[in-house]
């Protein structure tokens, strides 16, 4: 009776949302963007190494804990202007939702003015999605039309993507999944992406920053609404503290305007650099309508940066 009631819990977190599939979206993607944004390749010439793990649903008493892994590494050449990298997702998307994108991100950097930068990105690959009928909680086990056997699709893969950046503020925008763009989308099938993004930086006394961001997403719409999936509207807002650049913590809120998106999401987040070392830990909460039903999701990051032996481009 327990387990049922838990994989009830399930179905009212995900639903029908499952069939959203949605990118894999991480609370702080402030530190490493170009799975959602190729021209968000770093601007110094050092190799950058970014991975980040995500564990849902953790003590829902699940045998196996749906999990999320992305991992980026990028690289700026300043003599061509030019940056490259490489992005590599792994999603697990609820129980029965799998997806895995791989992706060559190129970006292209254009100094406008004293300390304005702008980077026009291209990322192209692949993206393959799976879903396994038998692991998904059904409304009505009985519905003659489900699915009996694992259904599974590749795809080439393309991104776009610029950024504005200045000293005290960025600005950026992507679509991803182009192909996709106008085309009717199914369960296997990812729906194009829009992404918008500001992020500040107020330079505060005694060594202290504040970075507030807010960030849109629209999952579908770019499809002509010929998808099995509703349009999503998604909105985060985060506010960070950093000090002396070592150290931060922030909070973080996402949260629906429109579609079949049910949860509302706080995050706590806090991390350390040192040097080439970078790490951070966010805890995740649901809060609103399902805060009494969900469980508490996690997630770990890791970023390294390789020095190549050559000045720090800015």
């Amino acid at each position: 009776m327990k387990k049922n009631f838990k994989l009830l819990v399930l179905f009212l977190l995900v639903g029908t949302s499952l069939f959203a599939q949605g990118d894999f979206k991480m609370s702080e993607q402030m530190f490493s963007r170009i799975n959602q944004n190729p021209s968000a390749v770093g601007n110094n010439e050092k190799i950058q190494l970014f991975t980040a793990t995500r564990l849902q649903w953790v003590g829902l008493g699940l045998d196996q804990s749906p999990t999320s892994a992305l991992l980026n590494a990028h690289y700026y050449l300043d003599k061509i202007h030019s940056g490259f990298g490489l992005s590599f997702v792994y999603d697990e998307l609820g129980l029965a939702n799998q997806t895995i994108n791989a992706k060559l991100v190129y970006a292209y950097n254009i100094d406008l003015a004293e300390n304005w930068l702008l980077s026009l990105g291209l990322s192209a690959g692949v993206i393959n999605k799976t879903f396994d009928p038998n692991r998904h909680v059904w409304k009505d086990p009985t519905d003659p039309n489900k699915p009996t056997e694992v259904l599974s699709t590749t795809d080439f893969d393309l991104d776009f993507g610029f950024e504005l950046s200045y000293k005290y503020l960025l600005i950026g925008a992507s679509i991803t999944h182009l192909p996709n763009v106008s085309k009717e989308v199914s369960t296997t099938t990812a729906p194009s992406h829009i992404n918008a993004y500001v992020r500040g930086n107020i330079y505060l006394p005694h060594k202290f920053n504040l970075i507030p961001a807010f960030a849109y997403t629209n999952i579908g719409a770019l499809n002509g609404f010929k998808t099995e999936v509703s349009n999503e509207h998604l909105l985060d807002y985060s506010l960070t503290a950093m000090y002396n650049n070592m150290c931060w913590f922030g909070l973080g809120y996402r949260s629906g305007v429109a579609g079949t998106y049910s949860s509302d999401i706080m995050s706590f987040m806090i991390g350390y650099e040192w040097h080439w070392l970078r790490i951070g830990y966010t805890y995740d909460l649901s809060v609103g309508k399902l805060m009494n039903l969900s469980s508490s999701t996690h997630e770990i990051m890791l970023s390294f940066i390789i020095p190549t032996k050559k000045p720090v481009v800015w």
